[in-house]
């Protein structure tokens, strides 16, 4: 069902975020590097940034270019074809750990609880919500209902109204921290997973948090997970090394990709993300991203 493909490497720590592009895909490491990746040619990766001394934790794209954060909270506003315009905003403190592109604005998260609401255009903050006593891990967004989902390292997953930036609920969900987050394409579910190694189901067509479903699904922490374009399966990165592939809609366990058998991570895997309907790509401590071929 999982194949793997191709292999990338070059950066010389950890990597913590992907980010699709139309000929490929970002890397964000801990480095400082960001590289471009070529769709088509795994020996062919472009440095687009470097943030010196620092690390990359988290990236998202925009329809002008590319906004990185980093480990000491700063967001990076990149533009690869058009290096004189890049401006570096210091902002959270103890870290920016997730960036989400939302229209025509980006949201950040960081190490000291806040949601912050950016204007692409400008470069430059909107609103700010002090959100989690603790530091917010990961956001993800439901076009349907126009709401977002935060985790946080309370153990907590907060459900928002996205341009009202207001909440609407929370719930105590993977202690002691949240760190993956889906909503369905239908804006019904919500897939969480984190620290507790445990992944859930949430009902959320109600604009409430009530869960469904909960499994053991890995031997570790839960660092990320990526529903397939198709709505149909999801995948899930572990700190146990394995990347896990599963039915939406039941929680039925249906690959498990390990490091000798398949060829898989050596370290834990923090990162993952779809191309399309057919490919996966997975990244994490050992430095390398591997691409899968998925047979759905």
């Amino acid at each position: 069902m999982l194949r793997r493909q191709s292999q990338r490497s070059g950066h010389r720590a950890a990597i913590y975020d992907l980010e699709p592009a139309p000929d490929g895909f970002y890397s964000a490491a801990a480095d400082g590097y960001l590289v471009h990746w070529h769709r088509e040619d795994a020996d062919f990766g472009r440095v687009v940034a470097t943030v010196e001394g620092g690390k990359f934790l988290s990236l998202t794209a925009t329809p002008e270019g590319l906004v990185a954060g980093t480990l000491d909270g700063g967001v990076h506003w990149l533009y690869p074809d058009d290096p004189a315009r890049n401006r570096h905003v210091a902002h959270h403190r103890r870290g920016t750990f997730s960036l989400l592109t939302v229209g025509n604005q980006v949201y950040s998260a960081g190490g000291d609880g806040v949601l912050t609401r950016w204007s692409i255009k400008h470069a430059r903050t909107e609103e700010t919500l002090p959100l989690c006593p603790n530091s917010l891990r990961r956001l993800a967004y439901d076009p349907v209902r126009d709401r977002l989902a935060a985790g946080g390292s309370d153990g907590k997953v907060y459900l928002l109204d996205e341009p009202r930036l207001s909440l609407l609920a929370s719930a105590p969900a993977h202690p002691p921290s949240v760190f993956a987050l889906a909503f369905s394409a239908d804006g019904n579910t919500l897939y969480t997973g984190g620290r507790d190694a445990a992944l859930s189901r949430w009902d959320v067509s109600q604009d409430q948090l009530r869960e469904q479903q909960r499994v053991t699904a890995h031997l570790m922490t839960i660092n990320a997970l990526a529903l397939h374009p198709g709505g149909k399966y999801l995948a899930t990165a572990s700190r146990d090394k394995t990347v896990k592939l599963w039915q939406a809609d039941t929680l039925e366990l249906l690959k498990v990709i390990e490091v000798v058998r398949d060829k898989g991570h050596v370290n834990s895997v923090n990162t993952l993300a779809w191309l399309d309907d057919h490919t996966l790509i997975t990244a994490g401590d050992d430095r390398r991203v591997l691409e899968w071929k998925v047979k759905v």
